[in-house]
């Protein structure tokens, strides 16, 4: 799918807060039918009611930052943190 757009493909995690066990709906449904290559997602309470998010996914630079700023845009998202690297469960 990456290659032919001339994008390669990277292990990234993100590391989502949201305000309630809503927001983990919310956030579910904005990624399905997103074509993303997750190979992880957790959510566990955070205390306060907030729920934390780790998502680990296969993507782009590009597709990375629209999935960060569509978080961003729902209301219960509170935080959305990014990494990159080769040693997250994308890549095992």
């Amino acid at each position: 799918m990456f290659p032919r757009h001339g994008h390669i493909p990277n292990a990234a995690r993100l590391h989502i807060t949201v305000t309630d066990v809503d927001g983990v709906q919310r956030v579910l449904t904005l990624l399905a039918g997103r074509r993303h290559a997750f190979t992880r997602f957790e959510a566990e309470e955070a205390g306060a009611g907030r729920w934390a998010l780790r998502l680990d996914l296969i993507t782009d630079p590009e597709r990375l930052a629209l999935l960060a700023t569509r978080l961003h845009r729902l209301p219960s998202v509170l935080d959305v943190d990014t990494h990159w690297g080769a040693a997250l469960s994308a890549t095992a």
